[in-house]
């Protein structure tokens, strides 16, 4: 008997801890351990819209998208996301950046007084006002670029549907946005398991263009039944947590409040974006 019930009152000792945890986990706000990155996901949005924005409309062609481009590396440095911003903006860079630069190159025609480096008939030319504006046009699209690709390396999706749970989206709108997030990532995950298959099978997956293209539908077919049935499998877990119930749903996660240094942040940029716009036009 005396056995017994400590048994008893050790069971009861560790469910109460049990319980413990799990208030005192679901009770603190979801944070990712860095200043930047716990930032409402909407304000952190607005400052870099911001910077984008300022770096169009500053009246100096060239720097002020270089300086935002710039700026948003250092961002990334001091969130602790070099690792993955830095390669990817080179990637943008080298692959988008440099088409757009060569192709917009030879096709501005030469203002006058330009220098004309080379030239070929009357549609193609490279001088100095084709350099100028193609560096403008390209440094500009990756401004915009890294303003995006910065956002969603330190935001995850969850973040971002918590946030826009807490300013009135309905959970049905944010489950949609977020299961389409995390269906990219299931399928990149899943072509590279049917690659490796079909490798094993003997597939060549490897090689010149028309190979690449030949190996595409032995990939494709797989991922898509795949996806469909994923897709069931998605709606029985959604009847199976009761969805479809019209009361409303219990949220174990949100993010933290947000402060007075956040409004400040999100004036800070409303006066970067209105400022450089009235600086465009004054100047």
């Amino acid at each position: 008997m005396i056995g017994m019930a400590q048994k008893a009152q050790t069971q009861a000792a560790q469910i109460k801890d049990l319980r413990a945890y799990y208030l005192d986990r679901y009770s603190q706000p979801y944070r990712l351990g860095n200043p930047i990155r716990d930032l409402n996901p909407l304000i952190l949005f607005a400052f870099l819209v911001a910077i984008a924005v300022a770096s169009i409309a500053l009246p100096w062609p060239v720097l002020a998208p270089a300086v935002g481009c710039v700026v948003f590396v250092v961002i990334a440095v001091l969130a602790g996301r070099a690792k993955q911003f830095i390669p990817l903006y080179l990637k943008l860079f080298l692959g988008v950046g440099s088409v757009l630069f060569i192709l917009r190159v030879f096709l501005i025609a030469p203002e006058e007084g330009a220098t004309v480096y080379w030239s070929w008939g009357e549609n193609l030319a490279l001088s100095t006002t084709s350099i100028a504006a193609a560096a403008r046009f390209t440094l500009v699209v990756m401004s915009l670029c890294g303003a995006l690709a910065l956002f969603f390396q330190l935001v995850p999706a969850k973040n971002l549907m918590l946030a826009l749970q807490g300013v009135g989206l309905s959970s049905r709108s944010t489950y949609v946005v977020l299961s389409s997030f995390q269906s990219i990532t299931d399928l990149q995950k899943m072509s590279k398991v049917v690659v490796d298959a079909q490798k094993a099978r003997g597939i060549e997956m490897e090689g010149g263009f028309f190979r690449r293209v030949a190996a595409f539908f032995p990939i494709i077919t797989p991922v898509f039944l795949a996806a469909i049935g994923q897709t069931e499998e998605r709606a029985l877990a959604l009847d199976a947590r009761a969805f479809n119930v019209p009361e409303k749903p219990s949220q174990l996660s949100y993010l933290p409040k947000v402060g007075v240094g956040q409004w400040l942040l999100l004036l800070v940029s409303l006066v970067i974006a209105v400022g450089s716009i009235v600086l465009a036009v004054v100047l």
